[in-house]
């Protein structure tokens, strides 16, 4: 009788967090700009242009930075990753716009955590977190 009931304890706790993982993702399909990398605004001050990440409801997503980052989301429960991200290959100089741009690739690269929150995106690995602000559309 126990054996069962924590068999059908742990079923369940299974389907729920299957079940919930498109919930998820609700609040990712926006225009999100870049705001700070591992809590500190800079070098994302130092813009001029901040760099936008897209989300579509279909999980598509397209980066603009010195070089386009596009490719298909991929979720599960906390995590995503990107698969078959493409990047344009621009010459781009070695400044606070590559630092940005390296970190956000390597995050969409994944897999990284997510939370979205109201109109905030973080995504988030062990060694780093890039913050997003939502676009406000106009």
């Amino acid at each position: 009788m126990r054996k069962t009931l924590l068999t059908t304890l742990f079923i369940a706790t299974i389907l729920t967090g299957c079940a919930s993982s498109p919930q998820n993702a609700v609040g990712l399909a926006n225009t999100w700009t870049v705001s700070s990398i591992d809590g500190y605004t800079q070098p994302v001050d130092a813009l001029t242009i901040k760099p936008q990440l897209q989300i579509n409801k279909n999980l598509n997503v397209s980066y603009s930075g010195c070089n386009t980052l596009t490719g298909k989301m991929r979720i599960t429960t906390q995590d995503l990753t990107t698969k078959n991200l493409i990047s344009t290959q621009k010459m781009c100089p070695q400044n606070e716009q590559a630092t940005v741009d390296g970190f956000v690739k390597q995050m969409l690269t994944g897999p990284s955590k997510f939370l979205v929150n109201s109109n905030t995106l973080i995504l988030s690995s062990d060694n780093h977190t890039v913050t997003f602000k939502r676009v406000e559309k106009k």
